[in-house]
């Protein structure tokens, strides 16, 4: 069976070395099953058993150490994606600040944190809310999760690993990660989008399928 399906890893992932090569293996996936499309990936039932061992830091060392890449991509929930694909995934979902601003696409809350980040970054969470208005404040991980759903911005470390120290640490993604985001421009989002809809058809998920508005914010006509 190919290991790229998610019946080939059903309870195998007992390590973060292990998981690795799950996601290399199918490309992206969800941290919690789709109910919709079944045979998506998804991190929980690869895992051999949830109360065996703490995955909690997985989703940020793995990240921080560039070996996969952690986000809000599908449908806002948290999710995983490959570095062989991660320049796919940039190339059409990702967005240019500037070009967001002048089209007026962007709360004025997540223009506020875009930019702190970008003149700050890497900044932690807790110096970040105390440079924000009162409003960015208040919406500050809505517009944190955006803003990474875009690309725009991504965790580059945490702060501690304990109740009282535990936050992320942001950056852009084009200071923390300008090699995939040259890669993703060489590709284009018309090549991207094929390279990305040929990955999921193993997973049932064809270009007429409702996944591609509901989960990925798009029409198959995009």
């Amino acid at each position: 069976m190919p290991d790229h399906l998610m019946s080939s890893w059903l309870a195998k992932v007992k390590t973060d070395l292990q998981f690795v090569k799950f996601i290399n293996a199918v490309g992206c996936c969800t941290a919690k099953p789709i109910p919709a499309w079944p045979l998506f990936p998804n991190q929980q039932q690869a895992l051999a058993s949830m109360g065996l061992f703490d995955v909690w830091f997985w989703k940020d060392d793995l990240h921080t150490e560039k070996k996969l890449y952690y986000t809000r991509l599908f449908g806002g929930k948290p999710g995983f994606i490959s570095n062989e694909m991660l320049p796919a995934f940039v190339a059409r979902y990702g967005c240019v600040f500037d070009e967001l601003l002048f089209r007026g696409e962007l709360p004025a809350g997540a223009v506020e944190i875009y930019q702190c980040i970008e003149r700050h970054g890497p900044i932690p969470i807790r110096e970040l809310n105390a440079q924000l208005s009162a409003e960015a404040k208040t919406g500050a991980d809505t517009y944190l999760h955006l803003l990474d759903r875009k690309f725009l911005i991504t965790k580059s470390g945490i702060t501690g690993r304990t109740r009282g120290t535990y936050g992320y640490i942001w950056d852009t993604t084009e200071r923390w990660m300008p090699d995939v985001l040259q890669s993703a421009g060489k590709l284009g989002s018309e090549q991207a989008m094929q390279i990305i809809r040929d990955h999921m058809l193993a997973y049932g998920i064809t270009p007429e399928c409702s996944f591609w508005k509901r989960v990925m914010g798009e029409t198959p006509s995009r």
